[in-house]
């Protein structure tokens, strides 16, 4: 059921990741071609934010340190849900291309794979954005679910 604290975890979470995509965009020049990295974070962004933060924040009870904290849980598993697909498709793209003669080693390459795409989110201003705006993102939906309670 949609209420308000849902519905600002979504964009507000969403938002962050939209610029955070754009900033990941920016630290890795040497990929030319990004393809639909940022609707996909917008998409996973959305989902996260929705269940993980709406839901905890539905009624106002949380309180604004442990708003804070379901904020960066949030982000953290916006993070953790993006660098998982984009292995996995990078990792299925170069089975297909039979860069494996192993199907295990579509598994193996999963863990160096998303180790390099995560390495390009150690860039300060990365980081500063998402702890800052998984933060603001949880007290922002806890005022809203304080605001309007659902049900």
């Amino acid at each position: 059921m949609p209420t308000a604290a849902r519905v600002v975890a979504a964009i507000c979470i969403a938002f962050v990741a939209w610029v955070v995509s754009g900033l990941v965009k920016q630290a890795m020049p040497e990929t030319p071609n990004f393809g639909l990295f940022v609707p996909l974070s917008v998409a996973v962004a959305l989902a996260c934010g929705w269940t993980i933060l709406g839901r905890r924040a539905d009624r106002g009870r949380l309180g604004l340190a442990n708003a804070i904290g379901v904020g960066l849980s949030a982000m953290a598993m916006t993070v953790f849900w993006v660098l998982l697909i984009c292995a996995l498709e990078e990792s299925f793209r170069t089975a297909m291309s039979r860069g494996y003669h192993d199907p295990m080693k579509v598994i193996y390459a999963l863990y160096p794979i998303g180790t390099r795409l995560g390495s390009a989110l150690l860039d300060t201003t990365i980081l500063v954005w998402l702890g800052f705006g998984g933060a603001i993102s949880g007290l922002l939906a806890h005022l809203a679910g304080e605001k309007w309670p659902g049900r």
